[in-house]
């Protein structure tokens, strides 16, 4: 998958651990931290299956394995530039 910028931004910002929209948008800079923005992202990244969704507590995300994986190269390209 060609990530967007602010998919990139997004997946890079998600951990194993649950998140809401709200947290993840904090942690962005002011020009990507909106919440609609990050709400839209992460639907984006749950289709292509490295966003799970809290099947328990809902608005809350975070990475899959396909995920962890995904965002492991993502850091690894970002040292190599």
């Amino acid at each position: 998958m060609e990530l967007t910028p602010k998919q990139r931004i997004v997946l890079l910002s998600l951990t194993t651990e649950w998140q809401t929209p709200i947290q993840l948008a904090n942690q962005l800079p002011k020009a990507s931290g909106n919440v609609s923005d990050v709400q839209e992202v992460l639907k984006d990244l749950l289709r292509e299956g490295l966003v799970q969704i809290n099947p328990v507590v809902l608005r809350l995300y975070r990475l899959t394995a396909d995920g962890i994986t995904i965002k492991e190269l993502e850091l690894g390209d970002n040292q190599i530039k």
